[in-house]
This record gives C-alpha cells, sequence and structure tokens, in this order.
C-alpha cells in the first residue's frame, strides 16, 4: 500500500504531502490545478526520465517521496531478492531532480533507474490516457492476454522460449559462417595471420610481470654501479683509516686498564666486518657493468608484449585465451562443408522443435483466449456495456519471435446482431476508456500488484455509465488499494476518501496544493462538479444522496 506521497518544489507544487489509505482514494479538482503534474511527480518517483524543467522557479532542486507498506510476506520477499531490505516491513521511494542529475534511493541507498523500475513494477500499476490508445495497436493485444492468463501460459511460453534461443542461435552460427567462398577465405587468412603472430611470440602466463622486474632491474644498473664505488672509496679511505686509529688508541689504553679490552674486541670484529664489506662491495662491482644487449632483448620483448595487448587483448592471459578461440574459428571454417551441414542438421531438429512448442503453446492461448474473453464480457456489462461481445482472435503465423508464432487480436461488438470487429474499427473514446479499465479490472485479480492508479478513467463518460464505472473502481480497491484522479462527481462520491487539489495566488507566487477532505466538504466538491455554477442546498441535497447511493454496496 502507498501511505503518503511528498512532493516538494516540482513546477507549481512547492510543498505538499497526501496520506493515504486502503481502498478507493480519489483526487478532484479544477481543471488545470495539477492533477496531471500529482501523478508526473509519481511517474519521477517511479523511474521516469526527469526534465529539469520541472523544478519549481527560483529552486534548485525538486524532491518526490513515496513511502510503501509491504503488508504481504511474498512481496517483502521478492523485494529482498532484488537485494533491497525493507526497513520494518515498508520501503521509502525517494528521488531528488537538479539541473544536472537525478538521484533514487530506497530506504536511503541509491539505486540505479533499471533497478528501480523492476522493484516498482512489483508495487504499483499506473494507467493514464495514453494507454487507452495503445488499446488501438494489436501488437499490445498479445501482451495483455499473456498477463492475465500468464500461470496458465508460463510454462508452455518458458518451454518455447528456451527452444526459440537455440533456434536463433544456431541462425546466427550460420549467418556468421557465411555461404560467400571469398568471404571464408579472406576471414582464414586473417585468423591465420593472428595465430602464427601470437604463436610465434611464444607467451608464457606471468611472462611480462618477470620481463618488468628485470628491465627496471637492467635499467638501473648504472646508478647501482656509482653507488657500490662510492661505497667501496669510503670504506677502503674513510672507514679503514679511522678502525685502525680506534684500534691503536684502545690497545694503549687497554694496557693501562683491562676494562677496555671488551671494546678493543668489538673493534677488531667492526674491522674484519668492514674488510667483508668490502670484498663484497668489489665483488658486486665487478658484475654492475650494464649490459646493453641485454637491457635491449628486454625492452624489445616487452613492446612485443605490449603490441600484441593493444591488438589481442589486455593481458597475456587474455591473449592466449583469444588464440584457443582463434585456432577453434580457423579450424571450423576449414571445415566449412562439413560443419556447416552438422549446424543446418541442428538448426533443422530445433524446428521442429520449436514448430510443436510454439502449437503447444498457440492451444494454451487459446484456451487462454475463451477464459479472457468470458471475463471480459462480465467486466463490460457491469461497465454499461449491456448487449457486448467480445472474442480474442489467435491465429497462428509462419513468423517465429520470441513471443512465440501467434497473433492475437481483440474484436468487440455493442449492438446486438453484429459481428466482433477489431477494437480500432469500433470502440470510441469513452468506450475505449472502459474497455481498459475492465481489462485493469481483470487483470488485478489475475496479478499481486498491490497499488493501482487512474488517471481520469472516465474520460468521455457521463451519466449511469459513469456510476457503473465508479461501482467497479470500488470493487477493485476491495482488493487493492486504488487511487483515481478524475472529474466525475458519480467517481468522486464513491470514493472511501476524498483529496482536493486547487491552485491559488500567494504573495504573487502560483502554487498547487493537496487537501483531504472532510465528510462535508467531499459533498461540496460533488456538488461542484454536479452543478454548472453557484452550489445550491439542492446541489448539497443531491450531491450527498448520490454519495450514499454509491457508497451502499449493491
Amino acid at each position: 500500500m502507498l501511505e503518503s506521497l511528498h512532493v516538494k518544489n516540482m513546477a507549481l507544487i512547492k510543498d505538499a504531502e497526501l496520506e493515504l489509505k486502503s481502498g478507493l482514494n480519489v483526487l478532484s479538482g479544477e481543471t488545470g490545478a495539477g492533477k496531471s503534474l500529482l501523478l508526473g511527480s509519481v511517474d519521477l518517483a517511479l523511474g521516469k526520465r526527469a526534465d529539469p524543467d520541472l523544478i519549481r522557479n527560483g529552486e534548485s532542486a525538486a524532491y518526490v517521496e513515496l513511502v510503501f507498506s509491504l503488508p504481504e510476506p511474498g512481496l517483502e520477499e521478492k523485494v529482498r531478492e532484488m537485494g533491497m531490505e525493507p526497513e520494518e516491513g515498508r520501503l521509502i521511494i525517494s528521488r531528488r531532480i537538479t539541473e544536472g542529475r537525478s538521484v533514487s534511493r530506497v530506504n536511503g541507498e541509491t539505486v540505479t533507474l533499471t533497478n528501480l523500475k523492476k522493484l516498482t513494477e512489483l508495487l504499483i500499476d499506473i494507467h493514464g490516457q495514453h494507454d487507452h490508445q495503445s488499446l488501438l495497436k494489436e501488437e499490445n493485444h498479445l501482451k495483455v492476454l499473456d498477463a492475465f492468463e500468464k500461470d496458465l501460459l508460463q510454462e508452455a511460453k518458458e518451454a518455447y522460449e528456451a527452444s526459440y534461443l537455440k533456434y536463433r542461435a544456431f541462425r546466427e552460427k550460420i549467418r556468421e559462417m557465411g555461404d560467400d567462398p571469398e568471404s571464408r577465405k579472406r576471414q582464414l587468412d586473417f585468423l591465420d595471420f593472428q595465430i602464427r603472430e601470437i604463436e610465434e611470440a611464444s607467451l608464457k602466463s606471468g611472462e611480462e610481470e618477470e620481463l618488468d622486474r628485470l628491465y627496471r632491474k637492467l635499467n638501473s644498473r648504472e646508478m647501482v654501479k656509482n653507488a657500490l664505488e662510492q661505497i667501496l672509496e669510503n670504506l677502503r679511505e674513510e672507514v679503514s683509516s679511522k678502525i685502525s686509529e680506534c684500534i691503536r688508541l684502545s690497545r694503549e689504553a687497554a694496557e693501562a686498564d683491562e676494562e677496555i679490552k671488551p671494546l678493543l674486541t668489538q673493534l677488531y670484529d667492526i674491522d674484519a666486518l668492514t674488510e667483508d664489506a668490502g670484498r663484497e662491495a668489489s665483488h658486486l662491482l665487478e658484475n654492475a657493468d650494464v649490459d646493453e644487449e641485454q637491457l635491449k632483448a628486454v625492452e624489445d620483448r616487452l613492446s612485443l608484449i605490449i603490441g600484441l595487448k593493444k591488438k589481442y587483448g589486455g593481458s597475456v592471459e587474455q591473449i592466449l585465451k583469444n588464440l584457443k578461440a582463434y585456432r577453434k574459428e580457423y579450424d571450423e571454417l576449414y571445415d566449412f562443408d562439413v560443419n556447416a551441414e552438422k549446424i543446418l542438421q541442428e538448426l533443422e531438429k530445433e524446428k521442429v522443435i520449436l514448430v510443436e512448442k510454439a502449437a503447444a503453446l498457440h492451444e494454451k492461448r487459446l484456451e487462454a483466449a475463451e477464459s479472457f474473453s468470458c471475463a471480459m464480457e462480465e467486466a463490460l456489462r457491469d461497465l454499461n456495456f449491456l448487449h457486448v461481445a467480445f472474442r480474442v482472435q489467435v491465429q497462428e503465423t509462419t513468423r517465429f519471435t520470441r513471443s512465440g508464432a501467434d497473433e492475437v487480436r481483440f474484436l468487440i461488438s455493442t449492438n446486438p446482431g453484429e459481428e466482433p470487429r477489431p477494437l480500432s474499427r469500433v470502440a470510441s473514446g469513452g468506450e475505449l476508456s472502459r474497455i481498459m479499465l475492465a481489462i485493469k479490472s481483470i487483470s488485478a485479480d489475475a496479478d499481486d500488484i498491490p497499488v493501482l492508479i487512474f488517471d481520469e478513467i472516465d474520460q468521455g463518460i457521463s451519466g449511469r455509465t459513469a456510476a457503473a464505472v465508479a461501482r467497479k473502481m470500488q470493487k477493485i480497491a476491495e482488493d487493492h488499494q486504488v487511487i483515481c484522479i478524475s472529474h466525475l462527481p458519480q467517481i468522486v462520491a464513491s470514493a472511501d476518501d476524498n483529496f482536493l487539489i486547487e491552485k491559488s495566488v500567494e504573495d504573487g507566487e502560483t502554487i498547487t496544493r493537496l487537501a483531504a477532505l472532510s465528510y462535508e466538504d467531499s459533498i461540496r466538491e460533488i456538488a461542484r462538479l454536479s452543478g454548472s455554477g453557484e452550489i445550491t442546498d439542492s446541489n448539497l441535497r443531491n450531491a450527498a444522496e448520490m454519495k450514499e447511493n454509491l457508497r451502499r454496496k449493491p
């Protein structure tokens, strides 16, 4: 359930917050008050592309926050599987929009828009006015049917899709191999060049690191030689003479004082160590000459490896891995006729399986079409289509897609004696609104999305039909939280909770505000929507009667 909505600095909305409840929540207001802006704010929080122009004039950032409660354990588990952790059964989804960027967070943790959309698809379904027209596109009908009967179709769809992906992989393999002899020869020559170039280098795993260490050592030989020469010179000229002098003085002192003898012994040890250090430095110096030939060989080898890395991979290990792939591709092309025949045979086998899986999916869709048609006719009769016939046409084709080989088309007749025809040739704007509401109502029974939002689903309807739509909204709200933006008094009267969106000018600023309505205020709002001018006592009585009638269970 969506517990609250907070919008700040979004166009005309300076700072507005709604506390929502379960059941049917209806928002109404004057034309231009900001109803669509409110829905747009929700869309932004759910991951829609952000437009910096929506930031209120004079402000640096806009902010939207949605707080969801997750009463169903299964839903909470799905959220956790996506790597997001509810806090005390709640999710706080926020989005901050500035001139340069936007940041989305879930319970304070930054998320990508891709992951945000995956999450919110579990929580909320928004139906706007543009969805009416999507019904006229027959490519959407298959999606609607499959969504309605997803449990019935799941196994057949998964089996078909697995076969389809194998079939497509074989076709792609044949396409990559090609059937042009000259093209194959050019590819063989190129692969042969690549293989020989890598093989001639005789690369070894870990070689580059070892060469790099050797290069640094060889390249520093001149510095090492100079250091050894200075060390040897200091040992011979400075240290040796100083130690000899110390030994002479200590020996003389020891003759007078025996306590000096340990010091003399230590100085003899130092003299011996100094001589050893001198011999070691002399030995190292003999081998410290720069081997220009070896240094150049190491440089050349490193240069070769760097060049091969640029061409064939970012490391020696990757180059060797690619070499295996080049050899495999070369062998396949070299034995093209044998390999092509083998792949073609596999392709034909998989096509037979694919046709079988497509036929099985088709049969399931025919079954789904029957149940969908029955459910739609019942839902449409509830929406004041008194003589309606709704059919789902499922036709097999020879064109395989990831969704199957079926074309699905919705047909409808709204008058007795007329054959059902495509929606695009029959339905008016108001009828499309009700048909979409019927689809949403039966789909709501088939899925577990807890929150449904309808933006002016009542387009093009009035009178008894409006009351029928209101009843249908109440029915959906028995199992889902429904949030509806409407301008029809019948729908406003059917609400469990009413909210008003209104625009005013304060201190030279145009501001849109949101407010929860009391019972008395909701009656005045129904009266305003029902009348054509001043609200009278008669209007108020009629409004109260309408609300009482629509809130009474049929």
